[in-house]
């Protein structure tokens, strides 16, 4: 069956007169007298019936009538469901650590904005644990957190993977040998909880690694910008030094057995990832996230 022929066929049935119907649809009576006829053949059925001089739907012009306004609602809902998906609007909560925020989701919250003007964005910084109660409370829309959670109702996309690595500045390493930066100067710690403190307990104890001397920090920005000055020697994931090592500013210090690896992780509730605005957003983060390393 032709969708035409059965829009034709709905309103003829809405108004039983086929000349109105010619009207709305624009159509001469004759074409929609013809497009009603090839109907019924197609269907071995007769949909209308004239008694006098009114118009009825016939038993089988019923049934078809119930079908046809089914068929046509959803292919509405279809179309408004599109034309959401192609111009999403809304409010997204987005929750992560101050790195992620600050090196991270600049260049992320812009393009979005330039393709969804119409939808409202605002990130918070707090650490992981945070993100998670917020995720669970339904308080925020994306979380983005180091490590992976596994929990019902929660859909957890790992984003990133990379390995922790130890770095000094190249002043130090030149001036000094690796046994006396250890002993000399400070261990510059990121100050947390959670995955990421598990996962420097775990490179210590792989690179036999005791310092004497520990600096705390609450940011792995502050971390690196302080081994950067040279203060001292510091714990922190790959990624965020990359361009650093990369210009010669900082050298890694080749300590640990085997590579201690940190995922990334976007969480968002199951229901959400339906919602074509969260969608268009976690799409986004995919496409983005691991080329943020070479925009900088």
């Amino acid at each position: 069956m032709e969708l035409r022929n059965l829009k034709t066929f709905q309103l003829a049935a809405k108004y039983l007169n086929f000349t109105k119907a010619a009207q709305e649809l624009n159509f001469t009576q004759p074409t929609v007298t013809a497009q009603i006829q090839a109907l019924e053949q197609e269907l071995k059925q007769e949909l209308f019936m004239r008694v006098g001089k009114k118009t009825f739907l016939t038993p089988a012009g019923e049934i078809l009538k119930h079908y046809t306004d089914q068929i046509f609602q959803l292919i509405e809902e279809t179309e408004a469901a599109l034309a959401e998906l192609s111009h999403p609007q809304g409010k997204i909560t987005i929750a992560a650590s101050e790195t992620y925020c600050t090196h991270y989701f600049p260049p992320i919250l812009s393009q979005y904005m330039k393709m969804n003007p119409n939808v409202q964005l605002k990130l918070i910084s707090c650490h992981s644990p945070q993100v998670i109660e917020g995720i669970n409370d339904n308080r925020f829309d994306i979380g983005i957190i180091t490590g992976t959670l596994h929990k019902k109702g929660v859909t957890n996309l790992i984003i990133e993977e990379e390995d922790m690595v130890l770095i000094v500045a190249k002043q130090l390493y030149e001036k000094y040998s690796i046994e006396q930066i250890l002993h000399t100067f400070p261990f510059i710690k990121y100050r947390i909880d959670g995955v990421y403190a598990e996962r420097m307990r775990e490179y210590m104890s792989e690179a036999n690694l005791a310092p004497q001397k520990v600096l705390e920090f609450g940011s792995l920005e502050a971390v690196k910008r302080a081994v950067l000055n040279q203060v001292g020697y510091g714990l922190t994931s790959n990624n965020l030094v990359k361009k650093e090592i990369l210009d010669g500013e900082l050298v890694a210090l080749p300590l640990s057995k085997k590579p201690i690896r940190l995922e990334t992780s976007l969480l968002t509730l199951e229901e959400k990832t339906k919602l074509p605005v969260i969608k268009s957003f976690m799409e986004l983060v995919q496409m983005m996230w691991k080329k943020i390393h070479d925009f900088a």
